[in-house]
């Protein structure tokens, strides 16, 4: 029992090293622009939104191909988050378009 909750663990890891690297750069960024009146933060914070939205739908996709065992036991964790993440990305694409 162990050792299969190390294994999950090992493949989700993935998926939480790079939400709790995208939250730290967004809490330093608050902590750097307290005092800013500019839109500086604001950009900021969206351009890390958007690296944890594309970082999450790369690790996704490399989780299918990397990790097969995984994917095919656990395909609901890695399909809601990939079909989460592409209807993100899809709808700021369609958002953008239409500008």
């Amino acid at each position: 029992m162990e050792k299969s909750l190390n294994n999950n663990f090992g493949y989700i890891s993935f998926y939480l090293l790079w939400v709790g690297l995208c939250l730290i750069l967004g809490i330093m960024i608050s902590i750097l622009s307290i005092g800013s009146s500019s839109e500086v933060p604001f950009i900021l914070w969206t351009y890390a939104t958007i690296g944890l939205v594309c970082g999450t739908f790369l690790i996704s996709l490399s989780n299918i191909f990397f990790f097969k065992e995984w994917t095919k036991r656990f395909w609901y964790v890695n399909g809601f988050i990939t079909l989460v993440t592409v209807g993100v990305i899809a709808y700021y694409d369609v958002k953008m378009i239409t500008l």
